[in-house]
């Protein structure tokens, strides 16, 4: 029981991962789960067994992607560094994870025009608002710690701040998927000292 368990769950994740693959090279709207099945090596009636459509899988693909996401912002928030080197360091794993994620921004789009007016329209933007509501209250947190602790300045709006700092991360995605000569990293490093400059308290 536990070995077929195992399995099912193994076969479901390599479908999830060959899925993102494809989407990200071929778009949603012309990728075929045939394309899936072949690039995993399975039977296309396999795919139906795991998802019900080609926008079920989608939804896993995005599940996945953000759940590894959450993991890297994990570790970084769980570090005991000081709010200000936090703040800084959360910044630059978002501009690694931008520059690793770049071919996925086309596949986005390509599913937001596909979704237009279904109820998978209801969901993503659901799942979207959810996903940044969670990272404003995320960076938010870092900066209240700062200021709890005397290193940020204490009139600071930390939610308006944070909805302005997640608002850069996602335009820097957008910028970088259309002009490939933008470096995520050392624009975000700018960023981040800038914006540091701000927050710290005149002696901090």
């Amino acid at each position: 029981m536990g070995s077929r368990t195992y399995d099912r769950a193994s076969k479901r994740q390599l479908l999830v991962e060959s899925a993102a693959e494809v989407f990200s090279n071929q778009g949603f709207t012309s990728t075929r789960v045939a394309d899936i099945a072949q690039h995993a090596g399975v039977a296309k009636g396999t795919v139906y067994e795991y998802f019900a459509s080609k926008e079920e899988l989608f939804f896993a693909v995005f599940e996945w992607i953000n759940e590894q996401i959450r993991r890297r912002v994990d570790r970084v928030l769980k570090d005991d560094g000081d709010p200000r080197s936090q703040l800084i360091t959360l910044l630059q794993t978002s501009a690694k994870i931008v520059t690793e994620h770049r071919e996925l921004f086309s596949m986005n789009l390509d599913f937001w025009a596909a979704s237009r007016g279904s109820t998978f329209e209801d969901r993503l933007t659901t799942a979207c608002r959810c996903l940044y509501q969670e990272y404003r209250h995320l960076a938010a947190e870092v900066i209240r710690r700062g200021q709890r602790e005397g290193t940020f300045r204490p009139q600071i709006d930390a939610d308006r701040v944070a909805t302005l700092i997640v608002s850069a991360l996602d335009g820097l995605g957008v910028q970088c998927w259309f002009d490939a000569s933008i470096e995520a990293v050392p624009a975000v490093d700018a960023f981040a000292e800038a914006l540091c400059r701000g927050l710290c308290q005149e002696d901090g």
